[in-house]
């Protein structure tokens, strides 16, 4: 991944942008024109672009003189990278007729060169990004979609190096910042009220995406087909949940009242919309996930062996924050299915999976201590060996390629710090 004038943040750096970008002028559907700090830098390279015929005859689709597909996974793809936030509404269960209101981020391929530079949150440099370029999707071959679920407390555009890199091979990437949820409404504190809301927040952004007018520019541009799902930490959780993990309500109340589920847990279930979690929040749209050191043991095992459509779930050893004995480990075991698969980063810790370690440096000190260290995997290396593998998931489970298989098996690994496993 390149890395170039990309923004290290302190933590109040941190807390005073996330507060700012959940302010409703951020979504504007206009980019923002003030002075951009940092001259365009592209990652993925549309300059490998020929476009000498497209000069010579306008009815030349630029998208015919890209390299042929598929691309290796290993590197980036060869679109550019287009970036917009904007919000929806939808009007979830439990809440009788008021409506819910989520900011999305949204990354898709372009071939635009020049434009608007892409800012996250108006605060982190996005070199090679454009803020609301063409889109450079063939309507005759729409584009798969993958959904980003963030952590708790966190924010939309955590994981931007997995957003990049797969719209760079040709992904619409959408992202929520759930609401009620993200560090502009905690503070990074663990508040878990709105996880009711979650699984709703993803399905609604497909209700979107099915209801796009056709003045819009994604308009029928993503593939129904092709629609996967993947969260980090409690958006595992998630990822779980909407992919179709069932929660036996009786069991929780019971752990709850005899305190073997923990008071973390339980306070989800304090609102009373407990019929909404037993009911559940499967969305069979959804034809592939992958979960990153995903929560919920305590109440999803072993509700997660419900769970049909192929899932890839990514743990890491010396995870801290949800080690893998007490939640990736159950969650896996309780899974039933050929279909599954399982990486495990050795050396990783829980915010291996994000930018965060990358954009905080040494400023905190639990991300220090669970994934930021020296001594875990190096943040570009995971952001590869996370890519690539997915990808390869994704290739597998979405396009047939059977190519994958053997590496997805640990087949001649990208790192000797992987384990693999699979369910037979």
């Amino acid at each position: 991944m390149c890395t170039r004038n990309r923004v290290r943040l302190s933590l109040a750096g941190l807390a005073s942008l996330l507060l700012f970008a959940c302010g409703e002028d951020q979504a504007s559907d206009s980019p923002d024109t003030g002075t951009p700090d940092t001259d365009l830098v592209a990652d993925a390279d549309p300059s490998d672009v020929d476009t000498s015929d497209a000069d010579e005859d306008a009815d030349v689709d630029p998208l015919d003189a890209l390299p042929q597909r598929p691309w290796p996974i290993e590197a980036r793809g060869h679109f550019g990278i287009g970036y917009s936030y904007t919000k929806i509404r939808y009007v979830p269960r439990g809440d009788g007729e008021e409506e819910r209101e989520i900011f999305i981020s949204i990354w898709y391929p372009t071939l635009d060169t020049e434009g608007y530079e892409g800012r996250y949150l108006n605060s982190i440099n996005a070199p090679g990004v454009l803020r609301d370029p063409t889109p450079a999707i063939d309507p005759d071959e729409p584009a798969p979609l993958m959904v980003f679920s963030h952590g708790n407390g966190s924010f939309s555009v955590q994981s931007y190096f997995f957003a990049e890199y797969l719209t760079s091979h040709g992904y619409v990437v959408i992202a929520p910042d759930h609401k009620g949820n993200t560090f502009g409404d905690t503070g990074g504190a663990v508040r878990l009220e709105s996880t009711v809301y979650r699984p709703q927040d993803v399905s609604a952004i497909l209700d979107w995406v099915e209801a796009l007018p056709e003045d819009h520019a994604l308009y029928g541009t993503i593939s129904p087909s092709k629609i996967a799902l993947s969260g980090h930490s409690l958006g595992g959780f998630t990822t779980l949940a909407t992919t179709g993990a069932t929660l036996d309500m009786e069991a929780v109340n019971t752990g709850c009242a005899n305190d073997t589920i923990s008071n973390r847990i339980c306070e989800i279930f304090e609102n009373d919309q407990n019929a909404i979690f037993e009911e559940g929040f499967l969305d069979t749209r959804f034809k592939a996930s992958i979960p990153m050191t995903p929560a919920g043991a305590e109440v999803y095992v072993p509700g997660t062996s419900s769970i049909e459509i192929p899932t890839l779930m990514w743990t890491a050893s010396r995870d801290l924050t949800l080690p893998n004995a007490l939640e990736g480990d159950p969650l896996w075991e309780a899974m039933e299915g050929e279909q599954h698969r399982r990486i495990d980063i050795t050396n990783g810790g829980h915010f291996t999976f994000s930018n965060l370690c990358e954009l905080l440096g040494d400023a905190v000190d639990d991300f220090q201590e669970d994934g930021c260290s020296p001594t875990n995997m190096g943040y570009e290396e995971a952001y590869h060996v996370i890519n690539a593998y997915s990808m390869a998931f994704l290739r597998l489970q979405l396009d047939g390629d059977t190519s994958y298989e053997a590496m997805l098996d640990g087949e001649d690994p990208l790192s000797d710090q992987l384990l693999f496993d699979r369910h037979e």
